[in-house]
């Protein structure tokens, strides 16, 4: 077994109890609790058996949330409670045992608060890796590993997939011209009306300074069209709104049979896009790839003016 294993075994058990929903994590946590309060019970009080109640505290807390883990450790603690005056430990006063109860309690509710904070902080961090902050479209890391499951279930599938690559056209100017504030706010226009404009389905990126990228699953190059052709006028009319007069260049591409890796599939997009930049700019391209390689645009017209 190689030195990793034990930690892809973890990752596995995280990965398949993130699955499983709160509910199930809750029954998870009551029947882990009741299984320690037996164990409690048969060892007896000579042997103390309160650690061991973490356990089902900690997997409330980090899969279920906040309110989990506070009913989770409540409920160790009554049964400690319980097993104790079960199991007939003599105590020099009654309140003796309501007392360690409550300690225990307080124990297990700042244990829960901890981890359910320290599971919080690691999701926003994680979402603040695969973000980007400015536009909160995915970041390039993000959008890859993105690409790359869609592409493997194209090719499972045998369905089409669509990638365009999106440049700003002479962003560098507005930056040098109007400021950075500015380059800032076209970039964050550009966000918003790829959010609201794409279906629930597709993807956006920003792959870093004025470059973003699309991914329209199950799109041919017909249904690509209809969609970006929609985009660029929502991206010319929100430029102009904003009087920021920009223009953008769009390479698209559409994989009716992908069989190529993601970082293969991108530069295909991203060497149409600058065909585009070539020719003049403010320009949309489509093109047909089959089995890798390029085909003549079958829809009519292989670059669309646009904004």
């Amino acid at each position: 077994m190689s030195n990793d294993a034990p930690v892809r075994c973890l990752a596995s058990a995280d990965r398949f109890l993130d699955r499983l929903g709160r509910g199930r994590i809750v029954g998870l946590s009551v029947v882990g609790a009741l299984l320690v309060g037996a164990a409690d019970y048969f060892t007896g009080y000579e042997v103390s058996m309160s650690l061991f109640y973490l356990g089902p505290v900690a997997l409330a807390a980090w899969y279920g949330g906040r309110r989990a883990g506070i009913g989770s450790a409540l409920m160790c603690c009554v049964l400690w409670y319980s097993t104790q005056l079960a199991t007939g430990n003599p105590y020099s006063n009654s309140l003796i045992p309501v007392w360690n109860a409550l300690i225990r309690f307080g124990f297990f509710f700042i244990t829960s608060s901890l981890l359910t904070a320290l599971r919080r902080g690691l999701v926003e961090q994680q979402l603040l890796a695969r973000t980007d902050a400015l536009t909160g479209l995915y970041g390039r890391r993000a959008f890859e590993d993105r690409l790359e499951h869609q592409l493997a279930m194209a090719q499972r599938h045998k369905t089409p997939l669509t990638l365009a690559y999106v440049d700003l056209d002479d962003f560098k100017r507005v930056n040098d011209t109007l400021g950075h504030a500015e380059g800032d706010r076209v970039l964050r226009t550009t966000g918003q009306v790829l959010k609201r404009t794409l279906r629930n389905t597709d993807t956006a990126a920003r792959l870093g300074g004025d470059e973003f990228a699309l991914l329209l699953p199950e799109s041919d190059g017909r249904g690509a069209r209809r969609v970006l052709e929609h985009l660029v006028d929502e991206l010319r009319e929100a430029f102009s709104a904003n009087g920021q007069g920009v223009t953008c260049s769009i390479g698209v591409v559409s994989f009716l049979e992908p069989v190529l890796s993601a970082a293969e599939a991108l530069a295909a997009a991203d060497a149409l896009m600058y065909e585009v930049k070539r020719q003049g700019k403010g320009a949309l391209a489509f093109r047909v790839v089959v089995g890798g390689f390029p085909e003549p645009d079958r829809q009519g017209g292989g670059t669309k003016s646009g904004g």
